[in-house]
């Protein structure tokens, strides 16, 4: 399987946001849709800034 973590980063710093992501869609407005190997849905507000498959990250970086 190719699921990964999802990381939220902030000025504050970076915080997981959801595992086992396997699906992300771009909605308008910089948001982005996540999806769970069990279906769980979120809506974050950010853009990609970077996806590693081999270490299965995703990692959003807020809009401001």
């Amino acid at each position: 399987m190719c699921e990964s973590t999802a990381y939220l980063v902030t000025p504050e710093g970076e915080s997981k946001v959801m595992d086992y992501v396997v699906n992300i869609i771009p909605k308008e407005n910089g948001k982005l849709f996540l999806t769970d190997i069990l279906g769980e849905e979120k809506i974050i507000e950010g853009m990609l800034k970077e996806v590693d498959l081999l270490k299965n990250k995703i990692v959003i970086e807020k809009v401001v």
